[in-house]
């Protein structure tokens, strides 16, 4: 359905690709492999606009599996990856040496600092876009704060996620530099950065089962997508953490990546092991009123450290969806009244391409219509938003 994929194929297992946020005229991703005996490799790919092709632009031989990758907002040479070898896992911060200027081009990685934890079992790394010297590691059980500088990294600040909560992803606030965002277990955890300590807020049981992936929508300061076990994707007013404000399916497996997309709240896409990435338009749910700032989360306090905000404001947009508003406990009631656009909201695409659960999913920085997909075989593909749904977003 819609238009062309573009495909290409690592050499191995690979569960990890992200956008290169640093390039917004060209669509970059960084792919890692996950190869039990072989030499791992981290690879930048690039999207050829002219030929509609996916190139390999460097090559990076990495010394272990890598789970997730954090690439630095600022700069295309310098990224973080979460690995894991012989039954241990941490982060560290590497910067490519070496000529990048042919294609495919075998670069080396310095080590510049292992971003240590206190387990075992580091599950990803968060580098924030609006304080570029500030870096967040999340373990199993623990979050730790890092403030990178030439001389190295130091932890900051480092609390544990609480009791029986077991932390999967994290998601920074992209215009909030303190606000964090976890999946822990079957809730949602906000954080404070300045003062971590405990969650400054909680969606409890925001889905029946382990919730996966977390993303902030680009323009609306207090609204999250979240994805899980359940083959739910949920979408939440963190002002109002009782009840989601809709309810989208599609999935006959787990869903490991709901991302919003980076230019429009209107479109959400999602990975699952069912072997699809759907894509989902949402213009009801993106044009509801919208009356809250980022510092306007239950029980956060201000940018400039005032009082808490108040109670939690209720949601008008629950009137006019077109799919299942549902309260945490799981009590649901369809609305099927569309919008001013006529549509409902809810799935519009399902891309069947890969033939493995997909793990990895991103945006491109450059291109808002341009979505890539990893699955676990080692297959990227390359879709485009289709053209009817573009057209409805623009004019």
């Amino acid at each position: 359905m819609g238009e062309p994929t573009t495909h290409y194929s690592l050499k191995y297992q690979a569960r990890v690709l992200v956008a290169v946020p640093s390039d917004t005229i060209t669509s970059k991703w960084l792919v890692g492999t996950t190869a039990l005996r072989e030499e791992n490799e981290v690879r930048m790919l690039q999207f050829d606009a002219d030929s509609e092709q996916l190139v390999c632009k460097l090559v990076y031989s990495h010394p272990a599996e890598v789970w997730d990758i954090a690439p630095c907002p600022t700069r295309d040479d310098v990224f973080v990856s979460v690995w894991a070898k012989g039954g241990n896992s941490s982060a560290t911060l590497w910067k490519s040496v070496g000529d990048g200027g042919q294609a495919s081009a075998q670069m080396q990685l310095e080590q510049q600092v292992e971003l240590a934890g206190q387990s075992r079992a580091m599950r990803c790394a968060l580098w924030s876009a609006q304080q570029t010297d500030t870096i967040v590691t999340l373990e199993e059980s623990t979050l730790k704060k890092w403030s990178i500088a030439e001389a190295g990294a130091e932890a900051t600040s480092s609390c544990p996620a609480g009791e029986m909560v077991q932390l999967w992803s994290g998601a920074l606030h992209p215009r909030n530099p303190s606000l964090l965002c976890t999946a822990g277990s079957n809730d949602v955890q906000t954080w404070d950065l300045r003062n971590l300590g405990r969650p400054m807020g909680e969606i409890k049981m925001a889905h029946k089962m382990p919730v996966r992936s977390i993303s902030f929508a680009p323009h609306n300061d207090t609204r999250v997508l979240t994805a899980g076990d359940d083959c739910k994707l949920r979408f939440w007013d963190l002002r109002n953490p009782g009840q989601a404000l809709l309810e989208l399916g599609g999935h006959r497996h787990w869903v490991w990546r709901a991302l919003y997309n980076p230019v429009h709240d209107s479109l959400v896409a999602s990975c699952s092991s069912d072997c699809c990435v759907n894509l989902y338009y949402t213009p009801n749910l993106a044009t509801a009123p919208v009356t809250a700032s980022a510092t306007e989360v239950a029980g956060a306090p201000a940018a400039g450290g005032g009082t808490p905000a108040g109670p939690p404001a209720t949601t008008p947009a629950a009137t006019a969806l077109g799919g299942t508003v549902v309260g945490a406990a799981g009590a649901a009631a369809v609305h099927k009244v569309p919008g001013r656009s006529g549509d409902l909201d809810g799935k519009v695409v399902s891309w069947d391409e890969h033939e493995d659960s997909v793990y990895g999913m991103g945006w491109s920085a450059a291109e808002p219509w341009l979505l890539a997909s990893l699955s676990f075989d080692g297959r990227v593909t390359v879709n485009r938003v289709p053209k009817n749904i573009k057209y409805k977003i623009l004019i």
